[in-house]
């Protein structure tokens, strides 16, 4: 319970830091190409999604669902925060801001930084920093993010993806 706590706090944190960025920005982008503040706030239900580890041999659960909530405040940034059983079957929380400034009709590319826990070979378990490449389609009721996360020291790369419904 004190972990999903921390990532509502994180979150509601993020989407409070974010209304104030906001606050101050023009409704319109300018005219750099593939670049857009537009005004159009939603919220997402995330139930989780499935991911493709490089190393194939390793055993790593692929089914990775759980619950999760995105706000986007417009079409560049959003704040999502959740838990999932991750991939070596132990509950991850995370609490991320999304940012992606290039888009090409309902499809975003950019990326995710933020807090998660529950991988016992980084940070004990606890709670660590996390930054991902992320590319998202959002339709008008149903959409996905994609990420990738490389190989790197104590960690397996995946490539991941995270489904998610619009709630309004």
């Amino acid at each position: 319970m004190q972990k999903i706590v921390r990532a509502v706090a994180g979150v509601v944190g993020m989407a409070v830091c974010g209304m104030a960025m906001a606050a101050g920005e023009p409704e319109q982008a300018t005219s750099s190409p593939g670049l857009s503040t537009s005004g159009k706030s939603e919220v997402w239900v995330n139930v989780g999604g499935f991911s493709r580890h490089f190393a194939r041999d390793r055993g790593y659960n692929e089914s990775n669902f759980g619950l999760g909530v995105e706000y986007r405040f417009n079409e560049e940034f959003s704040v999502m925060g959740g838990s999932y059983y991750n991939s070596i079957r132990r509950t991850t929380t995370y609490a991320t801001a999304n940012w992606q400034p290039y888009h090409l009709g309902d499809f975003k590319i950019g990326a995710s930084v933020g807090v998660m826990d529950g991988y016992p070979s980084i940070a004990r378990g606890g709670t660590f920093f996390v930054a991902v490449p992320m590319a998202t389609y959002e339709g008008k009721r149903f959409g996905f993010n994609v990420g990738i996360i490389p190989s790197t020291g104590k960690v397996d790369g995946a490539i991941i993806l995270q489904l998610k419904v619009r709630a309004f």
